[in-house]
């Protein structure tokens, strides 16, 4: 009892003292416990005050640091609603905030409370659909059954460092939540390293595409209205979606890959750290032996520009909502504001920024204050870019 008290303790002081990159070196192995549990959610809560119970009359003592875990998880878990605050306003800012969309509902508290449960009731699911002929270009299809007009498409690209993860782990509130709301949400996997090399990765995911877009009325989908988002490394993939010119994505895909929308989430966008921000020869090792096919000097600097997203930049990127957490102690979110203050100046379409006070890497995994309320900005935002290209298509939209 008194080793559970004590390391709930120092979990609950990661929401206080976030994990940052440089003591993620010493603590790797405590990543997961240390940087969920930073986020608080409900269930951190519930565990501490158990133990409080059970340890009241055999172990009063260990009831002292559990009791002083309960009030820092309290106190965090308060903090998270200052980010509900503030997308709430940056939601009244963009003009997308609906009547009583920021209002706290029991449905609120029991998904906190069930933290990875994401399933919605009414989503069919067409799981492992080609669209390609190797074993990694796979997707899985979310629907709303019984939906019958043309949906609007989601794409949704997985992280994972480009070395590892699959659909159906990552962003799993969002994806779930845009079908509910009649979206044709497509979730895909992709080759990975160190197997396949960059571009095989952008490769895919334009294939992707125009997989998508070729097939989107079989599966109810309108494929003229395509987003994009993910994390991570779905985060630096979808950002340099939205942003490769046509030339270059006739180079790896011969026909229509063009998006609409774009929403990254605490992505890499600069693979060359020009600005110092990661600065950590290991990190460079990782990037040259298992995701780009050779460091600059073998394959040429070009090949590195062309992967990074703030090389990019231009006017003709889509309209964009970036995510990055404030607390992220894999990507420090000074390089998406780099990327921001490469971008913003050239924009023509709608380029928005949020970074979410303290949130870390991958805070979307699960459901709770904060993860909430940006996807529910995220929700917002992509139904209004949806009902502006309806309104110049000269359509109706409810």
């Amino acid at each position: 009892m008194a080793s559970i008290a004590f390391f709930l303790l120092v979990v609950s002081l990661s929401g206080l003292l976030p994990l940052r990159y440089r003591q993620l070196k010493v603590w790797s192995a405590l990543y997961w416990p240390l940087s969920i549990a930073g986020q608080l959610f409900v269930v951190p809560i519930t565990v501490v005050v158990a133990v409080i119970v059970l340890a009241w009359r055999n172990e009063a003592w260990v009831a002292g640091p559990a009791f002083v875990a309960l009030s820092i998880s309290i106190f965090s878990l308060l903090r998270q609603f200052k980010v509900r605050n503030l997308t709430a306003e940056m939601a009244l800012r963009l003009g997308v905030v609906e009547h009583g969309a920021y209002s706290l509902s029991l449905k609120d508290i029991w998904r906190w409370l069930l933290v990875l449960r994401c399933e919605r009731r009414g989503i069919n699911i067409i799981r492992d659909v080609a669209y390609g002929d190797l074993s990694a270009q796979r997707l899985d299809i979310y629907a709303l059954a019984g939906h019958g007009e043309p949906k609007p498409i989601l794409i949704h690209i997985h992280g994972g460092a480009w070395v590892t993860g699959k659909k159906g782990q990552m962003g799993r509130p969002l994806v779930h939540d845009m079908a509910q709301q009649g979206w044709l949400v497509c979730d895909i996997e992709y080759r990975l390293g160190p197997e396949h090399r960059y571009p095989a990765m952008i490769v895919d995911v334009l294939s992707a595409i125009h997989w998508i877009k070729t097939n989107a009325e079989q599966y109810g989908g309108r494929g003229d209205f395509v987003a994009v988002t993910g994390g991570s490394a779905g985060g630096h993939l979808t950002a340099l979606t939205g942003l490769m010119s046509a030339a270059q994505r006739r180079e790896y895909v011969d026909g229509d890959t063009s998006v609409q929308l774009v929403a990254p989430f605490y992505g890499r966008y600069d693979l060359l750290d020009r600005f110092g921000i990661i600065n950590d020869p290991k990190i460079d090792e990782f990037t040259e032996s298992k995701v780009m096919p050779g460091a600059v000097e073998q394959v040429g600097e070009a090949l590195w520009r062309q992967a990074s997203p703030i090389d990019n930049v231009g006017p003709h990127m889509p309209s964009c909502l970036m995510v990055h957490g404030s607390s992220d102690c894999l990507i420090d979110y000074k390089e998406a504001e780099a990327f921001v203050n490469a971008q913003a100046a050239l924009s023509v379409n709608d380029f928005e920024y949020l970074l979410v006070p303290g949130a870390q890497h991958a805070f979307d995994l699960g459901h709770c204050p904060q993860s909430d309320a940006v996807n529910r900005l995220i929700q917002m935002y992509f139904e209004k870019c949806y009902r502006d290209f309806c309104k110049v298509q000269g359509e109706s939209h409810l």
